[in-house]
């Protein structure tokens, strides 16, 4: 049985990842504390994935407390594992296999894959909220109206409002908000075929490649273009085999 979309839902949901993002995103409310894990050699790493935490913290808290009131379809790996695994092992493999520079490191490679596996939890993190908890329960808004709701509010998440220095308003009304309604489409459909937060992840990734990771463009084009044509090769070869038949949700 469908169940009816419930606004505390998402209320809720969202005053967790805001709460989290205030904290670890906003630079006048972050804790000395976060501010000195870049200090130690890897730090930034953890520093990275705290300014994810909302997203996950949230979607977690939600799923507990609403797990007998809302329909879930999303999981972690969705209708095939293996389909999951080959989507977000393409852009871990190839960043750690064109390498990157960084500080304190003297292999590109293992730096690479460093950076990779930071850059794929932190999709993960986000995704964990953004499609594994808040699509599915408000799958009962009909797109592309849920699409533009989400992605709306994840443009919001980000909080850069709040950090003027770093951040240009017009920038992110033409560019960052119509990024993140045109990405929460592309992932959320791709969330929808295959069920799958990892899958959410990897497509999220590509972003986050093109806006965070240490590299030149070259590099950058040079590994979405890999993760593409692993994606379309192995999506040809394994949907027809998948043990659960795709379905698009409208």
């Amino acid at each position: 049985m469908k169940k009816r979309f419930s606004f505390m839902q998402v209320l809720i949901y969202y005053a967790i990842a805001i709460a989290l993002s205030l904290i670890f995103r906003v630079p006048r409310f972050n804790p000395e504390w976060y501010l000195h894990l870049q200090d130690y050699q890897y730090g930034w790493i953890l520093f990275s994935l705290l300014r994810a935490s909302g997203p996950l913290a949230g979607g977690i808290t939600s799923m507990l407390i609403f797990r007998k009131r809302y329909e879930r379809t999303i999981t972690i790996t969705g209708v095939s594992l293996a389909v999951s695994a080959i989507y977000i092992g393409a852009p871990l493999l190839l960043i750690s296999l064109l390498g990157i520079t960084g500080p304190g490191t003297e292999n590109p490679n293992w730096f690479g894959f460093l950076s990779g596996s930071t850059l794929i939890m932190y999709c993960l993190f986000e995704e964990i909220g953004w499609r594994g908890f808040l699509q599915d329960s408000m799958r009962r808004i009909p797109n592309p109206f849920r699409f533009i709701i989400i992605g709306t509010l994840w443009y919001l998440w980000h909080l850069n409002l709040l950090s003027p220095d770093l951040y240009s308003i017009r920038f992110g009304l033409l560019v960052h908000l119509p990024s993140c309604i045109l990405g929460s489409w592309i992932i959320g459909f791709l969330a929808d075929k295959y069920k799958s937060v990892m899958v959410a992840a990897a497509a999220h990734s590509i972003f986050n490649i093109f806006f965070d990771l240490h590299a030149d463009m070259k590099a950058k084009v040079m590994i979405v273009a890999g993760m593409l044509i692993i994606w379309m090769v192995s999506s040809r070869l394994l949907d027809k085999s998948l043990p659960v038949p795709i379905k698009r949700d409208n």
